[in-house]
């Protein structure tokens, strides 16, 4: 098989000889653009001055990679189900991490679609919690109002729950029930504060109604980093990562 690298169009450009007298800077247009394609397969020989180059940071990154920066006490998965042993730990620790920021903080949600793997029991590393969250998304902070709630409790029946933080709840018959938000009954009449992540934020994953927030505030910490410092305190703290499912979304049979 055959790989093909592309290589992007480089730009010739020349200076206007004509510029503007408000201006001290030159002006410069494309005259003239052109691109060669390179094919790539098992005949194509390494090129050993590249390697040199770069083995350098190959081999940095990879040590940084491999660091064990924490402990699981146990396996956690994300089998098919109303809450997840991942989801539930994923949701927590952003909360956590988000009230530092922002004590204002209600409740978090994200989607189970975004979470990428799994922890095993035992060391987790740097590479792990990049593979858990692989995405540049950063945490946001959104005001909602009332329906915009209601339309996010909707959201997570319709999906037969998704990871949730400060929000509890029954599902019965496609209907939601016995709804809490950081511990007090929903209430349709209040704004609340929920922390999540830009993509999201930003209509992602079918929450467009997320759009129609009241106010937004982004942290400017990514998830990944926010989950690296969960787990970098619970192991100053001799404590190992851990999760259980708590009963914050159940669905009732009829």
């Amino acid at each position: 098989m055959k790989t093909v690298i592309r290589i992007k169009p480089v730009a010739i450009a020349v200076a206007l000889s004509a510029a503007l007298p408000t201006s001290c800077q030159q002006h410069l247009i494309v005259t003239k653009s052109n691109h060669e394609q390179y094919n790539i397969d098992h005949q194509t020989r390494e090129d050993s001055s590249i390697v040199k180059y770069y083995q350098p940071y190959k081999e940095k990154m990879q040590a940084e990679m491999s660091r064990v920066v924490g402990q699981s006490a146990k396996e956690l998965t994300k089998p098919s189900g109303p809450e997840t042993l991942m989801g539930n730990y994923f949701s927590d620790a952003l909360l956590k991490e988000g009230l530092k920021k922002d004590p204002n903080i209600q409740f978090t949600l994200s989607t189970k679609g975004g979470l990428r793997t799994t922890f095993p029991e035992g060391n987790i590393t740097v590479a792990k919690v990049f593979e858990l969250m692989p995405f540049e998304n950063e945490m946001v902070v959104l005001q909602l109002n009332g329906q915009s709630v209601k339309d996010l409790i909707d959201f997570v029946v319709k999906k037969d729950g998704e990871p949730v933080a400060g929000l509890r709840m029954k599902i019965k018959n496609g209907v939601a029930s016995d709804v809490t938000i950081a511990g007090q009954p929903f209430d349709p009449a209040k704004t609340y504060t929920l922390l999540t992540y830009d993509y999201l934020a930003d209509g992602g994953d079918e929450l467009d109604f997320l759009k129609r927030a009241t106010a937004r505030k982004d942290i400017g910490i990514k998830v990944r980093d926010a989950l690296l410092e969960n787990i970098k305190e619970l192991t100053a703290q001799g404590k190992k990562i851990d999760a259980q499912l708590d009963g914050r979304i159940i669905i009732e049979k009829n």
